[in-house]
């Protein structure tokens, strides 16, 4: 019988194996020569030509954009986080205190998370314009002014942060709205019947028991953060900017537009150092032993063990009123989370070739803007739409075996796991130029193979992230009672557990779309042209890359508003579309994703 079950022993490896061998390739090799670089001199078209110790480093300081640079992106990512946590602990306890609406209230107020990063900064572009725009149109009335977000150093910054912070607060708030509802009623019910006014059942029953949850918003707040790019590069059109360009921006600058390669790959390794001390806090923040089953017990304080230390205040708000509060809370920020895309929509149907009026004389003529922007974007639309659903189908035969090996076999420990949360939370330009040399040097550049190969780097950690947490939650008894009836280890994953688990691969299916899907930075670099409608498929420039370009739709320096509205809201709608199928799904995935210990 055991000589039967001998090779049972390999089949967590098998089922892993594609998993590590990938993540070799695509992530462990791009790392280690990003960094090798940072001590190299490296040719234009990054080839090495030896090692010149720490001259790359010593160039980076001297550099007299640096330190401004290093201090935009710290103030940046304080600026962002902050808020991030705040308003979405705001929206998370008024969408859990109001008794109707909640699904269509948490449908608004995510919204902007669904937009593509460039559509983000495409819709405020149109926000911020001084001429059109509704923001300076109300300074104006109040009689301020026009500010020139865009334009004007003492703003540009804070522009920046708050079109990151329209868009990351909602995922904030669903991380928190999560750790919320996992509170057990009977603590609140608890004390109610207590006495406790509304201040002690904040602080000694609702914080302490979110604590995991708010610690993870803040680590992933400030990850994502110092990952920004998108909206850096759609504000400047591609270009140098120093009053708003942030450290992960700059070093894609200096590396392939300014072409300072060894100052930019000393940038990524500092960049690399910052991502992997708060990687480290996360995966410590998210109890991997614990989610893995591998800790005898809770050796680190669980949620509601401790309490905050807040200074002597006290309050207490009645019933009737907390509940109006919160539906005034709800109203102004779910303002102001829909009105930049109600305002984009509206923008679209102007039907004049140039935007110059706030409003649309004629709205149902601007209806030919989406036709325009069809007919424009189709190429690079047909890469989106051939590309995510590639990759995520690649990620999904990846990542569902390689969850199950961990989570069922522990296989690794909590080692493999680990790397997978680091990748997720490493910023994509630490592999820009290793993958984007290996692409050249396989002659895969501005071809569709290219990003099919590399985005499973951005899909991969998070789904099997997510998977672990979906097997955890599935009983052992199902497959153990497979293998009683005879069934391998391995058939008993795909034949028993893999048709049981189709709502959670279609979660991770989902954020594999978006991703992929959303990505920019890559498609911006490894492309150089629209898809050409041919066979084998050259061009590989994405949705994303469509609406980045957009701003150059009209003539001259003028923006044409109208079609570049259109366009970001074509790009957007799938995800819209998918994200509405899939809504039930999505909140319980992020729970299993991210804050479930």
């Amino acid at each position: 019988m055991s000589n039967i079950r001998q090779p049972e022993r390999f089949a967590p490896l098998l089922l892993a194996l594609p998993f590590v061998v990938y993540l070799v390739i695509f992530t462990l090799y791009p790392i280690v020569q990003s960094i090798l670089f940072s001590f190299s001199r490296i040719s234009p078209f990054f080839g090495f030509e030896g090692f010149v110790g720490l001259k790359n480093f010593v160039e980076m300081v001297s550099d007299p954009f640096f330190k401004e640079i290093f201090a935009n992106t710290l103030i940046f990512v304080v600026v962002v986080t902050v808020a991030d946590v705040g308003l979405g602990l705001l929206l998370s306890l008024g969408v859990e205190r109001i008794r109707r609406g909640k699904a269509l209230v948490t449908s608004l107020l995510v919204s902007p998370m669904l937009l593509p990063a460039v559509v983000a900064a495409v819709v405020w572009e149109i926000i911020y314009d001084p001429f059109v725009g509704p923001l300076d149109f109300l300074l104006r009335f109040l009689g301020i002014g026009t500010i020139g977000w865009l334009s004007n150093p003492s703003y540009e910054l804070w522009a920046l942060s708050l079109v990151v912070i329209w868009q990351t607060v909602p995922f904030s708030f669903l991380l928190i709205l999560a750790g919320l509802q996992s509170v057990p009623p009977q603590l609140r019910e608890a004390a109610e019947v207590d006495g406790f006014s509304t201040w002690q059942k904040l602080t000694q029953v609702t914080l302490p028991m979110i604590k995991p949850a708010i610690i993870v918003t803040v680590l992933m707040s400030m990850i994502t953060a110092f990952r920004t790019f998108d909206v850096v590069f759609v504000f400047n059109s591609g270009g140098f900017n120093p009053y708003n360009a942030v450290l992960a921006y700059y070093a894609y600058s200096n590396a392939f537009v300014r072409g300072y390669q060894g100052e930019a790959m000393a940038m990524v390794t500092v960049l690399a150092v910052i991502s992997t001390v708060l990687s480290l806090l996360f995966i410590r923040a998210v109890g991997l032993r614990e989610r893995l089953g591998l800790s005898g017990g809770s050796s680190s304080p669980r949620a509601g063990q401790s309490r905050y230390t807040l200074p002597r205040f006290d309050f207490n708000i009645p019933g009737k009123l907390s509940l109006a509060l919160a539906y005034v809370v709800l109203a102004v920020l779910g303002t102001f989370s829909f009105f930049p895309i109600v305002w984009t929509v509206i923008t679209s149907l102007h039907a004049s070739g140039v935007v110059v009026t706030m409003l649309p004389s004629r709205p149902l003529l601007g209806l030919k803007n989406y036709l325009t922007a069809l007919e424009q974007g189709a190429p690079y639309l047909v890469s989106s739409f051939v590309i995510a659903p590639v990759v995520a189908a690649v990620t999904i035969l990846i990542a569902a075996p390689a969850a199950y090996a961990i989570a069922r076999y522990k296989l690794g420990g909590t080692k493999l796991l680990s790397w997978a949360l680091y990748l997720y939370t490493v910023p994509s330009i630490i592999y820009l130029v290793p993958l984007y040399s290996l692409m050249a040097k396989l002659d895969l550049l501005n071809t569709w193979w290219a990003l099919m190969m590399i985005y499973p780097v951005f899909t991969l950690p998070l789904s099997v992230w997510i998977l672990v947490g979906f097997y955890n939650d599935l009983p052992k008894e199902i497959d153990e009672a497979a293998q009683v009836d005879g069934k391998s280890r391995i058939g008993s994953f795909f034949d028993v557990v893999l048709p049981i688990i189709r709502p959670a691969l279609a979660v991770a299916a989902f954020f594999a779309i978006i991703a992929s899907y959303s990505e920019f930075m890559f498609a911006v670099t490894i492309g150089s042209s629209a898809y050409a409608f041919n066979f084998p498929p050259t061009g590989t420039e994405t949705a994303t890359v469509f609406v980045a370009e957009g701003l150059s739709f009209g003539s001259g320096q003028v923006t044409n508003y109208a079609l570049l509205s259109a366009a970001g809201i074509i790009v957007a709608l799938p995800v819209i579309v998918i994200s509405v199928v899939l809504q039930k799904y999505i909140i319980k995935g992020l729970w299993f994703g991210s804050v479930k210990g």
